[in-house]
Order: C-alpha cells, then structure tokens, then sequence
C-alpha cells in the first residue's frame, strides 16, 4: 500500500554553533561530501519513501539554499501537484508583527494553515544538521504497526559522544521511550542519541500545536518531555551511518571520516536502493595531470589536480597546482592553491586563493578556517 504522508524539513532551526560556515549561507545549504549539501540527505531520505509534498523551513541567509533547490526537478519534485514549497522565515499567522521563528514550536505555529490542508495521513519532521541515509518507508511502517503517537527516529550514542548544544537522548524499553532528556554528553541512564527525525500522524501534529497555543509553549522539545510519560512515543533505532553536525569541529570530524573510512562513505552514499540526489551542474569531469597524486579523497567534478591531495574533500572547481600539498583539509569550490602551497587541517570557504608556496597548518582538534573570496 502507498505511503501517505508529507515532509517538513527544518533548515536552520537547530541552535547549532556552526557560525564560520553560517555567516553567509542557512545550515541546510553548507556543502558536505564534496558533491552535496546537507539539505540534499533530507530531501532524497524522503523522496526515497515517496513522499512528494515537501514543506522547508526557512530562517535566514536562505538564498543560496534557494537557489540550489530551484524548481526541486533534481529530487523529481518540480511537480503541479504538491513538490516542494520553502516557507516565509517570519510568523504572521499568530502574531501582529512580523517576528522571525525561534523554535520548531514556532515555526509550525506559523504553518498552522499549511498544515491544516494537508490530505496526507502522515507527517515527517526533520532537521538538517543530521546526515543519514535510512529508509523512511520503513520508519512509517514500523509506527503503524506499533500504533505510536510519535516515533522518534534514534541511535546508540557513542561512548564519547559529546554536542555544543544540548541534543534529545532517550531511554526506551522495548522501543517505549521511558524518559526524554536533553544533554550534551550521552550517558547510561539515556543512551540513544536522537537524530531530530519523527513521525507521526498529522492529527497528532495539529493536537500538538494546538495545545501550544493553548498553553502558550513554544518549545517543541518541552511539549515532548511534558506528554511521553501518558503517550504513546516509540523508537525506531537506527544503526548505519548519521553525523550529528553540531559544531565546526564536528563537521569537519564527520567529513574527513568519509573521505577515509569506505564503510562509513557506502553506508551513506552508495546505497543502490536509496541514492542521494543533488542538484546537476552538468560539470567538466576532474582533471588529472601526470604529477597528480592523490589518496583517500572525495573530489567533485571540475577540478584539476596537478598536486598531491591526502584525506580530503574537494568541491567543484578547485585547481590544486603542480607541487601543491592538500592534506586532512575540506576546499568549498572555486577555491585554488597556487604552485608549492600545503595545508594541513584547513578549511576553505569558496572562492578562496592560497598562494604560491604559502604553508597553512591546524590540527584536528583544531581545524583552521579560510572566509569565502580571502587570498592568503
């Protein structure tokens, strides 16, 4: 039987500290995996599943997303019906000024008539700062078979897993979530990370945000943590790969790891049965000259590689010339390192130009970051 259900993806709603990569652009248009940018793993989980109307959020410095998802005929989504449709950043349906969101409560307020037309039995919530691949059809199933108010889509947290901003963790038994609590370290007592996904039926979501505005709540988080206890609110662990890009540092973390670990890189990126579709630039394939070494390296399409390139992730465009040296570092396009440079531990924003035999180094706890046009 068809899936019926709609999406709505939070593009900046998210409290995260991603501010160097932020400055310019929402946290849902940040490039990832040298082809993508992170709101990509969101459309394509719930394009994968079926789910055509697709709401996104916006928030602020939403232009370059804007213009990566155009028409949405990239995800199929350019369509009469339904497709994808971004939301204004100011609330004007509950309030007499206009008042950018604050909170996911907010924001869905704000959609209030949206949500109110949907004919979809179903409604996906997600955040972009997470990066999964998961079968979104098979979440949806699993709450229908469980007959949960909510499912709340989680994963076994790391022993050292450590967030900027308090995230949800959950503890649960036999899928039943028994305590909500918001954290920044994982611990024992709630050990499952979730991962800002959840499922639920669109009556659910308009009881939710009607009680609210009833009481006034503006805390999404808050109103899960009030009603878990006399709810019915499920698991549904996951165990592939997800990065929770919660801060600088972490997005650097989780990129380099795909550039070097394959098993990471195929859980995300080549599943056959559920591929990641992002915008065609319709590029020039990478350039490789006789003097081009390079090793564990994700690097997109336009590129000319004339140096050595190690453990890194190049965006489209980049020029890395002759005896140049990349090393543990993540270019955004366009960006262009002159003869007998090296940079270890860098990031560049786009555009960027690292001159000849100029020698950056950060560390990677401590990654060096470049603003987009700078030449150094």
């Amino acid at each position: 039987m068809a899936i019926s259900a709609a999406g709505i993806i939070f593009s900046n709603l998210n409290n995260n500290t991603l501010s160097r990569l932020t400055r310019d652009r929402t946290v849902a248009a940040i490039p990832f995996a040298c082809r993508y940018r992170l709101i990509d793993f969101c459309l394509s989980n719930l394009v994968n599943a079926n789910i055509s109307k697709i709401h996104v959020v916006a928030n602020y410095n939403y232009r370059s997303m804007i213009e990566h998802i155009g028409s949405g005929k990239d995800w199929d989504l350019a369509r009469r019906k339904d497709g994808i449709n971004v939301i204004s950043p100011f609330q004007t349906a509950t309030t007499s000024s206009a008042k950018v969101f604050a909170t996911h409560m907010e924001a869905l307020k704000s959609m209030k008539e949206y949500i109110d037309e949907f004919k979809e039995e179903h409604v996906v919530l997600m955040d972009s700062d997470f990066v999964l691949n998961i079968d979104i059809a098979d979440v949806i199933r699993v709450h229908e078979k469980t007959n949960a108010n909510i499912t709340i889509v989680t994963k076994i947290a790391e022993k050292d897993y450590t967030s900027k901003n308090p995230r949800m963790f959950i503890s649960s038994v036999a899928g039943k979530v028994t305590d909500i609590a918001m954290n920044t370290v994982a611990s024992d007592s709630n050990p499952e990370l979730a991962l800002n996904i959840f499922v639920m039926k669109t009556s659910y979501l308009r009881t939710l945000i009607n009680e609210a505005e009833a009481y006034g709540l503006n805390s999404y988080t808050e109103m899960l943590r009030r009603k878990y206890s006399h709810s019915n609110y499920r698991t549904y662990c996951y165990s592939g790969y997800a990065a929770s890009v919660s801060s600088f540092l972490d997005y650097y973390k989780y990129s380099i790891e795909l550039a070097t670990n394959e098993k990471s890189r195929n859980s995300l990126l080549n599943e056959k049965s559920r591929p990641i579709f992002t915008r065609v630039h319709n590029s020039a394939p990478v350039v490789y000259t006789k003097t081009a070494s390079v090793k564990n390296s994700l690097i997109a399409d336009d590129c000319v590689i004339e140096g050595t390139v190690i453990n890194s992730i190049l965006s489209r465009g980049v020029h890395v010339a002759k005896g140049a040296v990349v090393k543990n570092s993540i270019l955004f396009q366009q960006t262009k390192v002159e003869k007998n440079a090296e940079l270890n531990c860098i990031v560049t924003d786009k555009s960027v130009t690292i001159t000849e035999g100029v020698k950056l180094s950060g560390n990677e706890t401590m990654p060096f970051f470049v603003e987009k046009y700078r030449r150094v």
